[in-house]
Parts: C-alpha cells; sequence; structure tokens
C-alpha cells in the first residue's frame, strides 16, 4: 500500500466511530456488528501523519489553502521521507506563488522518489512559470520517459517547445504523441498547428483535411484552422469557403463566423462581413469586442456617422474603456474633424495602455496640419511617459527636420539611436539630417556605417553614391554603387536620377539623359530630377527643351534661386542656338 492509500484509508473502521476527548488522550467508542459497544484507542494526533494529511485535505475541500499547507507541512514533519507530501506541497505553494520554496520541495519530491512522473511534472509546471524552458522541458521528458501514456505530457512538452520556436522538437513530440494515440484527433490538431507555425502550409493542410475527413466533432474545428491557413497566405476565398463549411457543421462556432467576417472584410465584402458580424453579436451579445470591429469596418467603408454612434454605444456600457476610445478619435480623425478628435483622445488618461498611441496620433494628425506647436506638444507628452521608445524620437526628429531646426533633429536621432543603435531608420534619417546640416563626412560615415550592417540596402548605396558624385570624390565606387542600387530597386526613379547624376559628372552625357529621361517617366513632380534634366539637356545645347525643365523646375520650387539663374543665363542666349 503506498503513503497515499495508507493516508487516506487511516480512519476507515467498519465500526461507526464517534470522537470522545478525555484528558489524558483520545479514545473512540463504537458499536460492533454483534451490536456490543467496544473501546479503541485512538491514534495520537501529534505523531499521526495521515492524520494531518487528511485534515490539509478537508481544508483544500473547502479552499482554505492556508491551512492546507499547514497541516502538510506537519505531515512531513512526522514523515519526512515521503516524496508524494512533498509534491503536494510542492502543487500548494507554486498555487500561491511561492515559486522558490516550491521548486526546493519538487526538487526533494524527486529526489526521494526518481520514479515519479507526477513529481517531475509538478517540476517542471513550476520551471515554465519562471521561464526557464529548458528545464521545464528537461523535467516533462523526465515524466514522460516514466509515464509515456501520460496525453497532458505530451501536450505540455509539445506546447512549451513551440512557444520557444522549438518546432522540430515540438513536431517531434507531437508525433510520438500521435504514434501512441493514433486514434485520437488532439495530437493532429497540435502537430497543425506546429507546421503552421514553421510556415509548412502544406503539410498543415493535409492534417486538417485528414481530420475533415474523419467527420465527427472535429472536423468543424478542423476547417476553421484550415481557413487560418488561407487567410495567411492571402487565398481568402479559400478561406472564406472553408469559414462556412465550419458554420454548416456547427452554427454555434464563434471564432469561425468572427474570421469569416474578417475575410469578407479583406475581400471588401463589406456589406456581408458587416452582416456576419452582427448574427455574431446576437450570439454573443455581451462580446463588446464584436460590435467594435463593426464599428471599425462602418468606418472602412466612410459610415463615420454610424461607426460613431456605436462606439458612443459601447462607451455608455463602459466609460473608461480607452481602448474605444481611441478608436473613436481615429474615426474623427478620419472624418476631418480634428478637434473633436483631439477631444476624444485627450480623455485617455496617463497610465492606460492606449495612452501612447494616442499621443502619437495626435502627434502625426498636427504634423499633417502644419502644426508644428501642438505636434510637438504631444510628441513631448508620448516621450515624458516612455523615455526609452527609439520610434518616439524619430517622430520627434522629423518634426524638427520639418522646421529645419536640424541641429535639434540630429540630437533626437541620436538619442533614439542611444536605445537602439541598430535601428537603420534611425541612421539613415540622422545621415539625411547632416547633409541638410552641411556635414557631409558625419552624414557620409552614418550611411556607411548602415551599408556595412546591411550590405543590400539600396537606399544606402544610393545615398553614398550620389553624394560622392556631388563632392567629386572616387566616381568609380559612386558608379558602382548605384548601378547595384538600381538593380535591387529597378523601378526607382529617385535612383535612376541618381545614377544620371554620377554619369553626367563622369562626362557620360548621353547615359545620363536616358537614366534622366527614365526618372522623369517615373516621378513626375520632383523639382530636383526636373532641374538635373534640364542641366543634362543644356549640355547637349538642346537648350529650348533644358529651358521647359527649368521652367518646370522653378513651378516646383520657385524659390531655388541657383535654377533661376540658370535659367536666365539661357533667355541670354542668342536664338541660333536653342536647337533640339
Amino acid at each position: 500500500m503506498t503513503k497515499r492509500t495508507s493516508y487516506a484509508c487511516c480512519f476507515s473502521l467498519s465500526l461507526l466511530v464517534v470522537l470522545v476527548w478525555f484528558s489524558a488522550g483520545m479514545a473512540l467508542i463504537g458499536v460492533d456488528d454483534t451490536g456490543h459497544k467496544k473501546t479503541i484507542l485512538a491514534p495520537d494526533m501529534d505523531k499521526d501523519p495521515g492524520l494531518f494529511f487528511l485534515m490539509g485535505e478537508e481544508s483544500e475541500s473547502l479552499g482554505d489553502n492556508e491551512s492546507m499547507l499547514n497541516y502538510f507541512k506537519r505531515a512531513l514533519d512526522l514523515d519526512p521521507g515521503s516524496a508524494y507530501l512533498h509534491m503536494r506541497i510542492a502543487a500548494v505553494l507554486a498555487r500561491n506563488r511561492k515559486i522558490a520554496d516550491a521548486i526546493v520541495m519538487a526538487k526533494n519530491a524527486v529526489t526521494l522518489n526518481p520514479k515519479s512522473s507526477e513529481a517531475y511534472t509538478i517540476l517542471g509546471k513550476i520551471y515554465t512559470v519562471t521561464g526557464d524552458s529548458n528545464k521545464a522541458i528537461e523535467a516533462y521528458h523526465r515524466a514522460l520517459d516514466l509515464k509515456p501514456d501520460d496525453r497532458d505530457l505530451y501536450i505540455f512538452l509539445g506546447s512549451l517547445q513551440a512557444s520557444h520556436r522549438m518546432l522540430k522538437e515540438s513536431e517531434k513530440t507531437f508525433n510520438q504523441m500521435i504514434e501512441r494515440f493514433p486514434d485520437e484527433k488532439e495530437g493532429y490538431f497540435y502537430l497543425g498547428k506546429v507546421y503552421i507555425e514553421d510556415e509548412q502550409y502544406d503539410k498543415a493542410i493535409d492534417i486538417f483535411n485528414s481530420l475533415v475527413e474523419r467527420r465527427g466533432e472535429s472536423a468543424a474545428q478542423a476547417y476553421v484552422e484550415l481557413g487560418g491557413i488561407y487567410a495567411i497566405q492571402k487565398q481568402f476565398s479559400k478561406a472564406e469557403d472553408s469559414y462556412r463549411k465550419a458554420l454548416a457543421l456547427d452554427h454555434f462556432n464563434l471564432a469561425a463566423r468572427l474570421n469569416l467576417a474578417q475575410v469578407l472584410a479583406s475581400q471588401k465584402k463589406y456589406g456581408e462581413s458587416y452582416q456576419t458580424l452582427e448574427e455574431l453579436s446576437k450570439l454573443a451579445p455581451s462580446n463588446l469586442g464584436i460590435q467594435i470591429k463593426m464599428a471599425l469596418l462602418l468606418a472602412e467603408q466612410k459610415q463615420f456617422d454610424k461607426a460613431r454612434q456605436l462606439f458612443d454605444k459601447i462607451l455608455e456600457t463602459k466609460p473608461g474603456w480607452d481602448q474605444v476610445r481611441f478608436h473613436l478619435g481615429r474615426v474623427l480623425r478620419e472624418q476631418g474633424k480634428p478637434d473633436e478628435a483631439e477631444k476624444e483622445f485627450n480623455k485617455i488618461e496617463k497610465g492606460q495602455p492606449s495612452y501612447i498611441n494616442s499621443r502619437v496620433v495626435l502627434t502625426l494628425m498636427f504634423l499633417n496640419t502644419k502644426d508644428f506647436a501642438k505636434s510637438l506638444k504631444y510628441i513631448d507628452e508620448a516621450i515624458e511617459v516612455e523615455p526609452k521608445d527609439p520610434e518616439i524620437f524619430h517622430i520627434k526628429g522629423s518634426i524638427l527636420e520639418e522646421l529645419y531646426r536640424y541641429t535639434e533633429a540630429i540630437n533626437e536621432y541620436n538619442k533614439g539611436l542611444g536605445f537602439a543603435p541598430d535601428n537603420v531608420k534611425l541612421m539613415y534619417s540622422l545621415g539625411n539630417s547632416y547633409e541638410k546640416s552641411a556635414m557631409r563626412t558625419l552624414s557620409l560615415s552614418t550611411m556607411e556605417k548602415i551599408l556595412k550592417e546591411k550590405p543590400d540596402d539600396a537606399s544606402a548605396m544610393n545615398f553614398i553614391g550620389y553624394t560622392l558624385a556631388i563632392m567629386g570624390k572616387d566616381m568609380d565606387r559612386a558608379e558602382k554603387l548605384v548601378r547595384k542600387a538600381l538593380e535591387i530597386k529597378p523601378d526607382d526613379g529617385y535612383i535612376a536620377d541618381s545614377l544620371a547624376w554620377v554619369l553626367f559628372k563622369a562626362g557620360k552625357v548621353d547615359e545620363a539623359l536616358k537614366y534622366l529621361e527614365k526618372a522623369s517617366q517615373k516621378v513626375k513632380g520632383d523639382p530636383i530630377i526636373a532641374e538635373h534634366l534640364g542641366d543634362v539637356l543644356a549640355a547637349r545645347n538642346r537648350l529650348n527643351e533644358a529651358r521647359e525643365a527649368y521652367q518646370k523646375s522653378l513651378s516646383l520650387n520657385p524659390h531655388n534661386v541657383l535654377v533661376q539663374e540658370k535659367l536666365h543665363k539661357l533667355e541670354k542666349a542668342e536664338p541660333s542656338q536653342s536647337g533640339k
């Protein structure tokens, strides 16, 4: 008989027992099978671990964890070699967040009984909570070796492996589960999900199709999983078909209905999507998240007033729901009501999850309207709450650039890089600001750093090559860099313009003209490209076309004094020189 069984049976008497207390101890007076009274000496309570164990279990049934733990510990004092008691105490300690003590007890349990799969399982669960995944996985492996028919252990182990991107190991675990339980569907579901995580979509589709073919209760959920795979692959019509099949088998499958609404919206079937959400809302009227999706769908269709009404209705129920307030502010912004949007966003208080996002949206909203004072005000409020977010510093630097305050912009970009030194977007903006501040050496070194980190970064190649050409330095490298950038982004008109300028500075005028014509077709409203085209045409003595190019450049940027001077020189040229 095991210790646990002996504890559980320690008072299983064939007598009807009544406890009577005596000053010197305790006795049990009962009635035997013949009806005669019989006195039995009761066990000494202070020396019986089984009694304390039972009292602990009774406390557990009453939800009194503190008393349960005390009774179990008293039992353990009397029976310190009990692996089972160590294990039970470890479980109680873990539930009460006393993790360090729980680990000690669980380790004691496996030391006392190295063949206890339950002890290793509890140890694995505790290590999972602490985030020590390697130790948790090792513990689950030991438990599974001892108890290979435990379905839960496969799930614990495989799921933990998957959550830490150990996908091949997870796949192996669930394949072992399938081999052990080939007729059960649970292992197939988990394996299919691992294939999805590993982007082995064909294998996942095969798994879930096999479950569909088996029919039964799992078929509907298998269709839901298939729909999810097709949605990831942007095969929305197939996803829609899968979700509809799931609903045909299980009309009340909320996941299928919600996902169906999403794929219908992805296909711009907004009416059907909204109707699906309406039906879902009737099935789950207390789920306000569905109503939020309905409101966002209305906003997507520019039905701003209806969206606003729905958000207002939700806020009547939960006035402090900042996420809904945030969505309402965005709807008002999209509706072209910045003042009302600002009012809603400002109802979101510091400390609420949407506060930072609300400040960023306000910043960008006022940056778009060129209200730089408010834009800076709100981005500073975001920085005050989140002083280590590199993206926020990037936004502030961009605002300062718009104000031609390049030194301050450089300072903000460097602050951001202090928290994210490898942030390419920040480095690129920093390099541009150095260029605009006439700090060309610093600009080039920043771009060279990007190129070192990302050798195929077309933007950095383009910047370096174009800058070298302007400086008249290392023209061979400049041309190689910009040509390579154009190979990576063959449809980028700005890179084509850079290559044209490099070629022009190298004296390859005809080839430069070819790339400038391509750049002009790709980017029709850029004054610099128009100016470059004028320069090349003038060099080819096509003065009338050059004049038109300069005039176009000035129409886009009337304050460019250099282009004004170039146009004035052409206008003074003799008519006989103005050939095509």
